[in-house]
């Protein structure tokens, strides 16, 4: 979400046509019951984070994430989240933001099956669609460039991953705590591990949702993606000290200061 909107801060250019969109094998799946339990807290079709978007002080954009819906794939229940950034209509008079990530991850264990990217930002435009095999132990996916050009792709997986959105979510269901440490495997077109650690002292933090005790979590040996910033820039997380676990700031380093996605409200819609 908030890395959607680095490039959009960088350049003045139109925005990019679209012509046609690459479509993810688990698009259109019926929705399913949801899972009677679940190790993810707040989990439910319908929970939506709205966040908006800082440059400094000025609002340039907003963004959410959501539980889109409970759905099955290979007989397993699992979560399709879905997280949407678009600029404010001052910033769409010379750079135009519309980015769209899906991701689809397993109810119980939080492993991700696959994902769907589509960045338009400016003259920018990147589309792409993984899917994660892991009884093949193998990924494979395309991806198409602002020409329109697909092309495909495949690598090797040695364990279940996740994707850069799901790891939202499985970073939520984790043991959070001050001076602590977490660990997760992320694929992006390539396995990497991601290694996330926790500031000594909680500290308490406002934002539109309110004020609230927060970890402040730094993610380290990062690539792209929602919780990673571009590389020699940090990305910081404030993650709540509740129940829920909500990332209620998230601010990333760029070469003109820095961009800041700030909770403004929690909603669960059936």
């Amino acid at each position: 979400m908030v890395s959607s909107l680095l490039l959009a801060l960088a350049l003045c250019a139109p925005a990019a046509a679209e012509e046609k969109l690459l479509t993810h094998p688990y698009a259109g799946l019926p929705a399913a019951p949801s899972p009677a339990s679940t190790p993810l807290p707040g989990a439910a079709p319908g929970e939506t984070l709205d966040y908006d978007i800082y440059w400094g002080v000025v609002k340039v954009g907003h963004a959410y994430i959501r539980i889109e819906s409970a759905v099955d794939i290979s007989s397993r229940p699992a979560w399709h989240i879905v997280s949407e950034a678009r600029s404010g209509s001052f910033i769409d008079n010379f750079y135009k933001v519309a980015d769209r990530n899906e991701a689809w991850m397993d109810a119980a264990d939080l492993h991700s099956y696959g994902y769907y990217k589509k960045i338009s930002e400016g003259r920018y435009f990147f589309n792409e669609w993984v899917v994660f095999d892991d009884a093949a132990r193998r990924y494979y996916g395309e991806k198409m460039n602002r020409k329109g050009q697909v092309s495909s792709f495949e690598g090797a997986l040695e364990r279940p991953v996740n994707d850069v959105l799901s790891a939202v979510y499985r970073l939520r269901a984790m043991d959070l705590r001050p001076g602590g440490r977490v660990e997760m495997d992320i694929n992006t077109k390539k396995n990497w591990h991601l290694s996330i650690k926790a500031a000594p002292k909680a500290e308490k933090v406002s934002t539109p949702y309110g004020r609230r005790k927060c970890v402040l979590l730094e993610p380290k040996l990062g690539e792209e993606g929602l919780f990673v910033a571009k590389a020699g820039r940090r990305m910081l997380v404030w993650i709540t000290e509740d129940e829920l676990k909500l990332p209620l700031v998230m601010k990333a380093e760029i070469f003109i200061g820095s961009v800041t996605a700030k909770l403004v409200r929690r909603t669960v819609t059936p």
